[in-house]
């Protein structure tokens, strides 16, 4: 595993010792930690960021977002006076707050996510970690089930 192997090894009496997260119940956050570790190791959030990535600059609210962006900037810049000995750090993050602090980015991505994410959500996004949950929390409880011991013949 990417985490050493540690996953599924909190203990739900805070003791260190192992846990089966099929014993924990719906919504336990030890239980959100080890599938959401789970998740991120078999790829699926890089592989969902890529998905959603891919075409996120034909979508309207990007295209948007974009132009308020570009239009901000020389708007906010021609406010400031121009020297050589300006800092330009400081000038970065002043502009920075500015754009934080007008609201088009929240409301911006808000957008951005609609019409990226939302469409993928319950056909594409959500099987899949259903899915890998089901498989995990399957491979937990047949881990938890103790092997049956040989056979002994008696004769």
């Amino acid at each position: 595993m990417a985490d050493g192997g540690k996953a599924g090894q909190a203990s739900a009496s805070g003791g260190g010792g192992p846990i089966n997260p099929a014993l924990l119940p719906p919504g336990d956050p030890q239980l959100i930690a080890l599938i959401v570790e789970q998740l991120k190791s078999r790829g699926l959030f890089d592989s969902f960021c890529r998905d959603c990535s891919a075409n996120v600059d034909t979508k309207p609210a990007y295209q948007n977002l974009s132009q308020k962006v570009d239009n901000f900037v020389p708007a906010h810049l021609d406010q400031r006076e121009w020297n050589p000995t300006v800092n330009k750090n400081q000038l970065r993050n002043g502009l920075r707050q500015s754009v934080v602090q007008s609201g088009m980015l929240e409301t911006g991505v808000d957008r951005i996510i609609s019409q990226v994410v939302d469409p993928k959500l319950n056909h594409i996004f959500r099987p899949q970690i259903e899915r890998a949950i089901h498989e995990y929390l399957a491979a937990q409880i047949k881990a938890a089930v103790p092997a049956a011991p040989p056979e002994q013949d008696n004769f």
